[in-house]
């Protein structure tokens, strides 16, 4: 597996070049800047998806389910997700299973737990405000491995909320044998950058397995 953090707003250039489809999403955007860190986005996906496969990003055909799940038609062996916040762009990669990722500025949010409950029913009563975007990246991460999106898929996964900021991945039911594998981590705030919570998860390999049962 492969997981990228990138900065939209950096320099350098990329190769890969906007879609039509793509530019006429970029013309919805309100403000100049997020229509570029949109494209750049885009862009960015197909850059570093072309140098992991030893592909020209410009032959890199991107493709969405009927539920927005993006996949690569040509290597279906290949699993991706990315995900937006601001400058932030988090991607990843994985052929040995589905992988989602989520990113979210470190930001105060209104009635947060009110919000996560609106969509996770399951959130217990008890929850720490401070739990709020490690659950949420946490949930997005999942519904964008099995697919099946916040409406659909929140039900089935089931999180585990410690003291303070800590929650974890129980796992994600209704998606065949097989274990799943879920992280969160806190990126401090660094050369400019703003501070974020990211997700991961992505399906338990087997010598993953062993390795935890071997502690």
């Amino acid at each position: 597996m492969d997981v990228w953090l990138v900065d939209l707003d950096g320099g350098g250039g990329l190769e890969a070049r906007p879609t039509e489809a793509e530019r006429r999403r970029a013309t919805a955007f309100t403000d100049v800047a997020s229509a570029r860190r949109f494209l750049r986005s885009r862009l960015a996906v197909r850059d570093l998806l072309g140098r992991r496969l030893g592909v020209s990003p410009a032959r890199l055909r991107v493709a969405y389910t009927a539920s927005g799940k993006p996949y690569l038609p040509d290597h279906p062996e290949q699993h991706i997700s990315w995900s937006r916040s601001g400058r932030l762009l988090l991607a990843g990669a994985d052929d040995g299973g589905p992988v989602g990722v989520d990113i979210e500025r470190l930001r105060p949010v209104p009635a947060a737990l009110d919000v996560l409950a609106a969509v996770y029913p399951a959130l217990p009563a008890t929850a720490d405000p401070a739990a709020f975007l490690p659950a949420w990246t946490l949930l997005e991460a999942a519904v964008k491995a099995t697919g099946r999106g916040l409406a659909r898929g929140a039900a089935e996964v089931g999180l585990a909320l410690g003291p303070g900021s800590t929650v974890t991945l129980r796992g994600i039911s209704g998606h065949g044998p097989g274990a799943w594998h879920g992280r969160t981590e806190l990126l401090p705030a660094r050369d400019g950058l703003p501070a974020a919570v990211t997700a991961v998860v992505s399906r338990l390999r087997k010598d993953e397995r062993l390795r935890k049962e071997e502690k």
